[in-house]
C-alpha cells in the first residue's frame, strides 16, 4: 500500500509539472494608464507684433493710393498740406499741426463744401491730456471706437460738418468733411480707419 500510494503522488507531481510546462509564462494584463508618449507637449503660440506708430512723412503718406485715386476720380485734388497745391492752405496752424502733425485737404478748390481735411499728430503724456480736454470743450460726443477713444460730431448737410477724432496713447487720427449726415461721417470712419493703417506699421 505505501508503494501504491508513492506512485499516485509522484503521477500527480509529473501531471503537475507537465500542465505547469503546456501553460507558459501568463501573459501580463494591460492597463488602463496611459504611457507617457501619448501625453501632448504644449507648443508655445506665437504672439502677433505689436504695431507701432510712424508719424506719416508727407500728404503723399496719409492714405493708400486707391483713396488719393478715388478723390482724383471725383474731382478732388490736394489744395493744402506736405505735397500739396499750397503748403499752408488755412490762414492759421491746425490743432494738428501745433502737436506736431500734418493736416492735408482734398476738394475742389470752386466747390468749398466738397473740402475733406484729414490729419495725423503723435501724441505723448506731455500734451495727451491738452488734446483732449480741448476736444471735449468743443461739445464732441465721446466713446469708445475699436482700439481709441473717438470724439466726434455727426454733422449734417446743410451747415455742420462730420468730424471725426480719434485718440490713442500716441496718436490723434482726425477727419472732418465739410458736409454732414451719415453718409459723409460713414466715409470719415472709413478714411481714419485707412489713416491709422498707413500710420502704424509692424
Amino acid at each position: 500500500m505505501k508503494v501504491r500510494h508513492f506512485a499516485v503522488m509522484t503521477i500527480s507531481v509529473a501531471m503537475a509539472v507537465s500542465l505547469a510546462a503546456c501553460g507558459g509564462t501568463p501573459s501580463a494584463v494591460p492597463t488602463d494608464e496611459p504611457s507617457e508618449s501619448a501625453t501632448p507637449t504644449p507648443q508655445a503660440t506665437e504672439q502677433p507684433a505689436e504695431r507701432q506708430f510712424h508719424m506719416p512723412a508727407d500728404c503723399l503718406g496719409i492714405l493708400p493710393e486707391s483713396r488719393q485715386q478715388s478723390f482724383a476720380d471725383q474731382g478732388l485734388v490736394l489744395l493744402g498740406g506736405p505735397g500739396g497745391q499750397y503748403e499752408h492752405y488755412y490762414a492759421d496752424p491746425t490743432p494738428e499741426e501745433n502737436a506736431g502733425g500734418i493736416s492735408c485737404i482734398w476738394g475742389d478748390e470752386d466747390v468749398p463744401e466738397s473740402t475733406i481735411t484729414v490729419s495725423v499728430a503723435p501724441l505723448t503724456t506731455g500734451n495727451r491730456a491738452a488734446v483732449v480736454d480741448n476736444l471735449i470743450a468743443q461739445g464732441l460726443n465721446e466713446a469708445p471706437l475699436d482700439d481709441a477713444i473717438s470724439y466726434a460730431q455727426l454733422g449734417d448737410e446743410n451747415s455742420a460738418p462730420a468730424i471725426l477724432n480719434l485718440i490713442r496713447d500716441d496718436s490723434w487720427v482726425s477727419v472732418i468733411e465739410a458736409l454732414g449726415g451719415e453718409a459723409f461721417f460713414d466715409e470719415a470712419v472709413e478714411l481714419a480707419s485707412e489713416i491709422t493703417d498707413q500710420a502704424y506699421t509692424t
